[in-house]
């Protein structure tokens, strides 16, 4: 019923230095910026590649629910933006199982619902309907603009929530979503379990994690401030390069092929670190597999037939 991960939010202080930030890091350009005074916040969205976004957001006043959020635990991924063609089956369904559903509203260009945090495992979410057959993504801005600049990021490809339970909240998101688990896997230099679950549109993932330990930074970040969303994944064309770019950058980061104990599950990565990131934990990964579009959601998942 979620057809991609088209969007992710990020809130930030500043949005101007996020903007440079974005741009020098990442090489992502705006293509549109506008107030949002019924949220009390102001935004700009960069093209991450193939009809996906990163969207930055600043508070403009103080009394928001953005604000507040931004208050109590800082920079970072706030909001999770999901495509889907079957709103009139998804809404309805999710209010059956007791989700709470927020906020909906209906334009001319689109239709869109948020899930409030406690209903999927503290990460927020946004789900949008596009009724615009000119422009595929409305919120980016008039059709046309995400084609004038390509970032150094291929596409965002994964957004990773942090769960206490994993068997549950696999459960929960299938019984919501109708999304499955194509692969399930431990990493042992972070103690994580993991399941990652492809959306309909089989090009962007979700992914569930549960930390293995309890001194580990995971856990401590679930410890501090409770389950949510804990990293976002962009897809690279070249790790080689990109780490050579990020030399040249006032930039904190991780290479796996630096990283003791990491298991090679067909592509290779960098993270970002989140104190030099605006608060976003960030990872980039290369497919090494001429023929798994994605390895980290199994061996055989792009075999099988779309959910």
């Amino acid at each position: 019923m979620l057809e991609k991960l088209r969007q992710v939010a990020h809130l930030v202080r500043d949005l101007n230095e996020a903007e440079v930030l974005y741009r020098n890091i990442l090489g992502m350009n705006p293509c549109h910026a506008q107030e949002l005074p019924q949220y009390g916040l102001t935004n700009m969205v960069l093209p991450a590649g193939e009809g996906t976004y990163i969207e930055l957001l600043q508070p403009t006043t103080t009394d928001c629910a953005a604000a507040r959020y931004l208050e109590r635990r800082g920079e970072g991924p706030y909001l999770l933006i999901f495509e889907t063609k079957q709103y009139d089956q998804l809404i309805p369904h999710l209010k059956s199982l007791g989700v709470r559903v927020t906020g909906e509203t209906q334009r001319d260009d689109h239709r869109s619902a948020f899930v409030h945090p406690s209903s999927a495992n503290g990460a927020f979410l946004e789900i949008i309907e596009v009724g615009d057959t000119q422009n595929s993504w409305p919120a980016a801005g008039p059709k046309g603009l995400e084609q004038q600049h390509r970032p150094l990021t291929r596409q965002l490809k994964q957004a990773a929530v942090l769960v206490r339970d994993l068997d549950q909240a696999t459960q929960r998101w299938e019984e919501m979503f109708g999304l499955q688990a194509t692969e399930r896997f431990q990493i042992s230099f972070t103690d994580l379990e993991i399941a990652v679950l492809p959306l309909a549109g089989r090009d962007t993932f979700i992914e569930l994690a549960q930390p293995t330990s309890s001194d580990t930074t995971s856990a401590r970040f679930l410890e501090r401030y409770g389950e949510g969303i804990y990293l976002i994944i962009f897809q690279i064309d070249d790790s080689l390069a990109m780490d050579a770019h990020l030399r040249n950058q006032e930039i904190q980061y991780t290479s796996s092929r630096e990283t003791a104990n990491y298991t090679n599950l067909g592509f290779n990565s960098i993270w970002l670190h989140p104190r030099t990131f605006k608060g976003a934990f960030t990872q980039l990964s290369q497919v090494l597999d001429p023929s798994n579009p994605w390895p980290p959601a199994g061996a055989t998942w792009y075999l099988e037939p779309p959910l």
